[in-house]
């Protein structure tokens, strides 16, 4: 199972909206956590705006900048009650209006989101903004995540209309059209995006995975083999080129590519590094890198997923069920991806080690969550009579 490396276009704009003062007590406050929060320190950033809202508790600004950094947290509900506080000082402050539909478009609840988007929009003042672009993004996203493909297409179409052609909006546009089933017209924008944008490796990336996902996978090979021709030679570079060798199955070339960072991987490689080892078949080596991985990012599901993974393979079904327990520990916090696979292994662990009662509740566990099937009713059938 791949890594895939998302294009986060709108993150980057989350904070055109804090802004800093520069003359009382409180403004010195707020100034400590944008600064703090441009770091990624979010935690110590909310202990700088409590600080400003204790000493200035009528200024939304701050409420919308406490909230901003509880979303980086994903911590959605004190979020909330920061923009609506906010809201309460000022009932038009587009800003906390854009803050909440982000929230809810983050834990899916996308019509909450949309609603938020829609009256955030509405606070303008009929002038087009960079606010405004920024919030028609994050609409479009909740319309391809809610499966409004043609509200999506005519959300980015607004966006390449009103900011003439840009990269990002072709491909956003390009995501919708395939995901609505019109594949020629998606392939058509991802093209023109990447004419826009030759040399950016995850856009050749992300092309192959939307068309992947819709089952079009061999027209997105085509976007990973012209990636190969891109004659970059940075740290980045030889990342992307090995996930690219990577999805095109030659493991040995993309360990090549990979090597150049050996000694400064970041988690993502060495995860991809252990992938490229499992495939070949060399798990020890493939462990190594995974055990790499947990000690430089602490406690990450997708690597516990990995080493369980691992694990089943080598036939060490202890050890994986002690990783995979510790990945499921992990899932409910907006990446339960592996959550059902992790699940119906950890029940096949149990039964390899004749832990028979343990497994049956786990496949039990496995079937209220996923339902079952003639295979899995006759697995729980034989367990019963173990």
């Amino acid at each position: 199972m791949g890594i895939r490396k998302g294009l986060c276009l709108a993150a980057a704009l989350w904070g055109i909206f804090l802004l800093a003062g520069c003359t009382s007590d409180a403004d010195v406050f707020n100034e400590q956590g944008l600064a703090l929060y441009r770091q990624g320190s979010y935690a110590e950033a909310v202990n700088s705006f409590d600080q400003a809202i204790r000493t200035d508790n009528q200024n939304p600004e701050y409420h919308v900048n406490k909230g901003m950094a509880c979303l980086e947290m994903g911590d959605y509900e004190n979020a909330h009650s920061c923009f609506d506080l906010a809201l309460r000082l000022n009932g038009k402050y587009q800003a906390a209006y854009r803050g909440n539909g982000i929230a809810y478009m983050e834990a899916g609840s996308y019509d909450e989101a949309m609603n938020s988007f829609n009256t955030a929009l509405a606070c303008e003042s009929g002038r087009a903004s960079e606010a405004e672009y920024d919030i028609l993004l994050y609409r479009g996203e909740t319309e391809t995540r809610m499966g409004n493909y043609e509200g999506a297409i005519n959300t980015y179409t607004v966006l390449l209309k009103a900011k003439g052609e840009q990269a990002d909006f072709y491909y956003l546009r390009g995501v919708a059209y395939v995901k609505s089933g019109a594949v020629e017209e998606g392939i058509a924008d991802m093209d023109k995006a990447i004419s826009l944008n030759p040399t950016d490796y995850n856009l050749y990336l992300n092309c192959y995975y939307c068309l992947a996902d819709a089952g079009q996978a061999e027209q997105g090979i085509n976007y990973l083999k012209n990636a190969l021709t891109i004659g970059e030679s940075t740290t980045a570079s030889h990342k992307s080129r090995g996930a690219v060798h990577f999805l095109l199955g030659d493991y040995n070339a993309a360990l090549s590519e990979f090597g150049y960072e050996q000694e400064t991987a970041d988690v993502e490689t060495l995860i991809y590094i252990g992938l490229c080892h499992q495939s070949l078949g060399d798990y020890t080596s493939s462990y190594e890198a995974f055990s790499r991985a947990l000690e430089l990012g602490g406690e990450n599901l997708e690597v516990y997923y990995q080493m369980g993974m691992c694990m089943f393979s080598t036939g060490d079904y202890a050890k994986a069920l002690e990783y995979l327990a510790k990945g499921l520990e992990l899932t409910g916090q907006g990446n339960d991806a592996h959550k059902s696979e992790m699940m119906y292994t950890q029940a096949l662990c149990h039964e390899r080690l004749l832990q028979f009662s343990e497994a049956l509740k786990a496949f039990e566990a496995y079937a209220a969550l996923y339902g079952s099937n003639a295979e899995l009713d006759k697995e729980m059938a034989f367990l019963r009579t173990r």
